[in-house]
C-alpha cells in the first residue's frame, strides 16, 4: 500500500472520529458505506456543480485548473509553476507542509496576498445567518465549513512561508440572489464516472454566467480561521480534546503512519459508515471492531436490539452509552422524563416504552399497554376508530416530490428554492372503492413548475370537501413554500391559489399569522405514532418501514393484492390498457416482498436489459436504475434536465410509477386500519 498524506478530507474525518481514520486510510480493506451512494449525494448537495461554476466565476484557464492532475509531487510542482506569475487564479491549487497535503478549491493570487476560496453549496442569507456565535466562535451552522478551510491556510500558509499573507474565503450559496439566467444548473452536467465517482461537464458557453448574478458569494473568515488556529475557539476542547494545531499533528501522525487511535463509544458510533453488508462483501467492518474491543460485544450482540434502534427525541444515547446502557434490554422507566399529553394515544415516551416492551418482553413495561397489544402488535383500536369517524369521505391521499438545489433549474429563483415538480394522488371512496385519480410530472425543460403543479392539485382536490391525507409535514411545508413564492408573484390567480393553499395547509415556522385551514391536511403520520406499533418498524416510522409491517399483518391485503387487480379493478393512470399489477408476492421465507422491488426498471421502458442499462448512459447506477426512493427520483428529475426525448419518456414513465406507488402505499396503510377497526 503507497504511503498516504492527511488531506482535508482526512482532516474532516478526524473530526468526526479519530478511530475511524485507520479504517479511511485503508479503503481497500474496510467496507465504506459513504462510497455507495456518492453520485446520489454528489446529486443531492450539488457541490461537484457549485464548485466548477466557481471556476467560470473566478475564469480559471484552462492551463490553471489543476483538477486533472495526479499525484502529490506532480501537482504541486505545477500550483508552485502557476504561483509565480504575479496574478493568477487557480483551481484545485496542490500544497504539502510537513505530511499534510492540500487541494485548493480556488487560489486567487494577486502580488503577495493570496485568497483562499473554499467552495460549498451550503446556502447562506446575509440577513439571516451569522459567522460568529454570541460567545466568538465559529457558528455551528458552518462550524465544520469554518475547520475544513482553517485546515487548508494553516498548510498553505505554512507551505508558502511569511513572505506570503494567506486569506481564507468560504463561497457559499447566497440564498438573497435570485437567477437572472434561465438554467444555471443544467449548465453543469453531473456524470457517473465509476462506482464511486462523478465528474461535472460544463455546457459550451457557461462562462456567459460571467455577465449575469452571481449565485455563489464569498464570505470573508480569515478572523475565525485565524482564531481556530491560534486554538482561541471554545468549542475545541469538546471537538478534538485539545486545541487545532496540536490536533492536527496528532492526527496527521496517527494517518500517515497508519496508525490505530481507540475514540470513546458514542452515539456517533451508530451512525459509523465503516461497515460490512450484501454490498460490500468480503470487506471488512471496523464499527463492529470498536464495539468488540471497547463494549466487549460477542457477534449474537449485534442482533440485539440496541439503543441505537430507540426512536424518536427527548433522549440521551450518549449518556446512556456511557453508563454501559448498549442494548433496549438495559433501559427502563427511569431513563425516560415523561412529556406532556397534547392529543389522544401515545406520547413520546410511551411510544418508547411501548418499543423497549415489545423488543425486550419486559411485562412492567407492557403492563399500561397490555390491552391494545395482540400477536406482539400495538393498535389502539378505540381511539384510532374515533379519530377515523371524523374523516369526511371521499378521502385523498397525496404525496409530492420535490427538490431544492444549490444552482437554480430556472430563472427568478435563488438558491435551494423549493421546485415542486411531481404529485400523485388517489381517492378512497365511502364504499370502499379506490382509483388513481390525478398525477402531475414537469418534463418540460427550463419550465418552472410550481404554479402549474399547484393549479392541477387545486382542480384535483376542489370537487368535495374530502380529507385529505399526507404522510409526515412535507407537502404541507412546499405548500407554504409556494404561497410565499405566489405572494412575490405576479399571476393573475394568485389571490384565488393563496386562499386554496390556506384552506388545506395550517402555517408553521416564523409564520405568526394565520390558523389551520377548513380541510387542513391530516398526518397519516402522526395518526401512525399515537395509535399503531409493529417490532419490525424498530425505530422508523416512515413509510418505507411502516408499509412491510402492516402487508405483513394483514391476510385481507395480502390475498386482495397478490392478483393482478391494480390497473383493472382498482384503475391507474399509469398501469392500464391491459397493464396491471400484483403488488403482492413473497420472498423466499414467507415474508412479503417490498413493492418497491417490483416497479419496473428505467430499462423496461427504454426496451433495453438491466444489464445493458450503463451501456447506454453510464450515469445509471444500482439505486437509479429503479427509482424507489426519495434520492433516485431526485436524481432522475435532474437527469430530465438533460436528456433526450427517448430517455425523458423512460425516466417520466418510472417517475410517474413510483409517486403514484408513493400513494397506494398510504392507501394499503388506510385499508389495513379500515380492516381493523372494523368500520
Amino acid at each position: 500500500m503507497l504511503q498516504k498524506l492527511f488531506t482535508k478530507s482526512a482532516f474532516k474525518q478526524a473530526l468526526r472520529c479519530p478511530a475511524s481514520l485507520y479504517y479511511y486510510y485503508d479503503c481497500e480493506h474496510y467496507a465504506n458505506q459513504n462510497n455507495e451512494d456518492s453520485f446520489l449525494q454528489a446529486l443531492a448537495d450539488g457541490g461537484n456543480q457549485a464548485g466548477d461554476l466557481a471556476k467560470v466565476y473566478y475564469d480559471i484557464k484552462p492551463e490553471a485548473d489543476l483538477a486533472d492532475v495526479k499525484g502529490y509531487d506532480q501537482s504541486v510542482q505545477q500550483t508552485f509553476e502557476l504561483l509565480k506569475r504575479d496574478t493568477v487564479n487557480i483551481a484545485e491549487a496542490a500544497f504539502r507542509w510537513e505530511n499534510c497535503f492540500v487541494r485548493a478549491d480556488i487560489i486567487e493570487k494577486n502580488g503577495n496576498l493570496i485568497n483562499l476560496i473554499e467552495v460549498k453549496a451550503k446556502s447562506w442569507d446575509p440577513s439571516k445567518d451569522r459567522l460568529i456565535n454570541t460567545k466568538g466562535d465559529a457558528s455551528s451552522a458552518i462550524l465544520e465549513y469554518v475547520y475544513d478551510v482553517a485546515f487548508q491556510k494553516y498548510v498553505i500558509q505554512n507551505a508558502l512561508g511569511p513572505q506570503f499573507k494567506v486569506k481564507a474565503f468560504l463561497m457559499l450559496a447566497d440564498k438573497s440572489v435570485y437567477a437572472d439566467y434561465d438554467g444555471i444548473n443544467q449548465l453543469f452536467q453531473l456524470v457517473k464516472v465509476d462506482e464511486h465517482h462523478s465528474n461535472v461537464v460544463r455546457k459550451p458557453g457557461a462562462e456567459v454566467l460571467q455577465n449575469y448574478a452571481q449565485i455563489l458569494t464569498p464570505i470573508d473568515v480569515d478572523d475565525v480561521v485565524n482564531r481556530i488556529i491560534a486554538g482561541h475557539t471554545g468549542e475545541q476542547e469538546k471537538l478534538m480534546h485539545s486545541r487545532f494545531q496540536e490536533f492536527v499533528k496528532e492526527m496527521a501522525q496517527e494517518y500517515v503512519g497508519h496508525e490505530k487511535k481507540d475514540s470513546p463509544l458514542g452515539s456517533k458510533c451508530f451512525k459509523c459508515p465503516f461497515y460490512s453488508n450484501e454490498g460490500t462483501p468480503g470487506m471488512a467492518d471496523g464499527k463492529k471492531e470498536c464495539w468488540k474491543k471497547l463494549a466487549h460485544f460477542t457477534e449474537e450482540d449485534f442482533t440485539r436490539p440496541l439503543v441505537q434502534d430507540l426512536w424518536g427525541q427527548y433522549i440521551d444515547r450518549d449518556e446512556m452509552i456511557q453508563e454501559g446502557k448498549y442494548f433496549l434490554q438495559d433501559l427502563g422507566k427511569d431513563d425516560f422524563k415523561e412529556t406532556e399529553r397534547k392529543k389522544p394515544g401515545l406520547t413520546h415516551i410511551e411510544r418508547k416504552l411501548l418499543q423497549v416492551g415489545l423488543a425486550t418482553g419486559k411485562k412492567e413495561l407492557l403492563e399500561p399497554f397490555s390491552q391494545n397489544i395482540r400477536d406482539g402488535v400495538y393498535l389502539d383500536i378505540p381511539e384510532l376508530k374515533a379519530e377515523m369517524s371524523t374523516w369526511k369521505y371521499p378521502l385523498h391521499m397525496i404525496d409530492f416530490e420535490t427538490t431544492a438545489v444549490a444552482l437554480p433549474f430556472y430563472k427568478g429563483m435563488r438558491p435551494y428554492e423549493q421546485v415542486a415538480f411531481q404529485f400523485s394522488h388517489h381517492v378512497i371512496e365511502a364504499d370502499g372503492s379506490i382509483r388513481h385519480e390525478g398525477q402531475y410530472l414537469n418534463t418540460v425543460k427550463h419550465k418552472f413548475p410550481n404554479f402549474t403543479f399547484l393549479r392541477e392539485l387545486k382542480a384535483q382536490l376542489e370537487c368535495d370537501n374530502g380529507t385529505i391525507f399526507r404522510y409526515a409535514t412535507h407537502e404541507n411545508t412546499i405548500l407554504r413554500a409556494i404561497r410565499r413564492q405566489l405572494v412575490a408573484s405576479d399571476q393573475e390567480d394568485k389571490q384565488e391559489l393563496i386562499v386554496f393553499i390556506d384552506s388545506i395547509t395550517h402555517p408553521t415556522g416564523k409564520e405568526k399569522e394565520g390558523s389551520p385551514g377548513t380541510r387542513d391536511m391530516v398526518d397519516l403520520l402522526d395518526i401512525v405514532l399515537r395509535y399503531y406499533y409493529h417490532p419490525s418498524m424498530k425505530g422508523s416510522n416512515s413509510i418505507k418501514a411502516v408499509l412491510p409491517a402492516i402487508l405483513n399483518s394483514s391476510k385481507v391485503i395480502q390475498e386482495k393484492y397478490k392478483e393482478p387487480i391494480y390497473g383493472d379493478v382498482i384503475p391507474s393512470l399509469n398501469f392500464k390498457n391491459g397493464v396491471t399489477k400484483a403488488w403482492i408476492s413473497f420472498n423466499p421465507d414467507g415474508t412479503v416482498q417490498n413493492p418497491y422491488k417490483l416497479l419496473d426498471s428505467v430499462a423496461t421502458f427504454l426496451g433495453i436489459g438491466d444489464e445493458e442499462l450503463e451501456q447506454f448512459d453510464a450515469t445509471y447506477i444500482q439505486e437509479g436504475e429503479q427509482i424507489a426512493n426519495g434520492g433516485a427520483a431526485l436524481a432522475a428529475y435532474t437527469k430530465l434536465q438533460f436528456t433526450s426525448e427517448t430517455e425523458t419518456k423512460a425516466l417520466a414513465d418510472a417517475l410517474l410509477r413510483y409517486c403514484e406507488l408513493d400513494t397506494m402505499s398510504m392507501v394499503f396503510i388506510w385499508e389495513y386500519f379500515h380492516e381493523m377497526t372494523g368500520m
